[in-house]
């Protein structure tokens, strides 16, 4: 992924790159977790802290704006 305006390159972990995925349509964290508790074994406790975690750090390097 890359910003244009800034000239970075982001990587992304395959399940980083899911959750930017379901960030084109309106889901919630908790709808998140739950389609990635479809697809991978992870505790659901350990879902929505990493989702967060992900999910944080977009929004610190601003690639995703928080509502």
């Amino acid at each position: 992924m890359m910003d244009m305006d800034k000239g970075k390159y982001f990587s992304l972990n395959h399940v980083a790159t899911r959750i930017w995925d379901f960030l084109e349509q309106p889901l919630t964290i908790d709808e998140i977790c739950g389609l990635l508790l479809d697809e991978y074994e992870v505790s659901e406790e350990q879902c929505r802290s990493e989702v967060g975690e992900v999910i944080a750090e977009m929004v610190s390097l601003g690639v995703i704006l928080e509502k």
